[in-house]
């Protein structure tokens, strides 16, 4: 694949959206805003990369979007952000459930194999993560909890903290990782 030029970013009335497309604007010349009430069954042909944002409540509250999921491309990429990566890790048969305390606004090291993840620093905001085992692989945790994942058939990729976030240390690295993913 050629570098990414266009995105659409389906925003899940977050507050962190904004901040998302200018961290996606750091590797993608173009990125497309639409709410995620306005998804039906698109397809993005003309897209490079769909990004799932952060945004309040489960999962399961958006039936849409999974319904959307189920039947969209698998070699079509997708990124989620936190509840973005809940919602690829519940359309492949996972649970997200709560998790005590919430973690809102606060960072965590990574623990991966790949070292250039390792010990990366993120920003965590979320009461809710993903449980249970998915046909997804998972590239990097925190507290034992599946902070970045990624899926072995599709091209699907999620990471649970807030890679755009100003606590999210060494951001370069996640885009240079994002973006090597998606053009291989």
């Amino acid at each position: 694949m050629k570098d990414p030029v266009h995105a659409v970013l389906i925003d899940h009335d977050d507050s962190f959206t904004f901040n998302l497309r200018h961290w996606l604007h750091q590797f993608i010349k173009h990125v497309e805003i639409l709410n995620h009430r306005e998804i039906t069954s698109q397809r993005f042909s003309e897209t490079d990369l769909i990004v799932l944002s952060p945004g309040p409540k489960h999962p399961n509250d958006y039936p849409h979007i999974l319904n959307w999921l189920k039947n969209y491309p698998f070699n079509k990429p997708i990124f989620g952000v936190c509840l973005g990566m809940q919602m690829m890790h519940v359309s492949e048969g996972g649970n997200v459930v709560s998790y005590t305390p919430p973690l809102h606004g606060k960072t965590s090291v990574l623990s991966s194999r790949d070292s250039s993840l390792n010990n990366l620093v993120v920003a965590r905001y979320h009461s809710l993560h993903c449980d249970g085992e998915t046909t997804f692989q998972t590239l990097a945790t925190s507290d034992d909890l599946k902070m970045w994942i990624q899926h072995p058939q599709k091209k699907w990729m999620g990471v649970q903290f807030h890679p755009e976030s100003f606590l999210t240390e060494n951001t370069s690295v996640v885009q240079n990782y994002v973006k090597h993913w998606l053009v291989s």
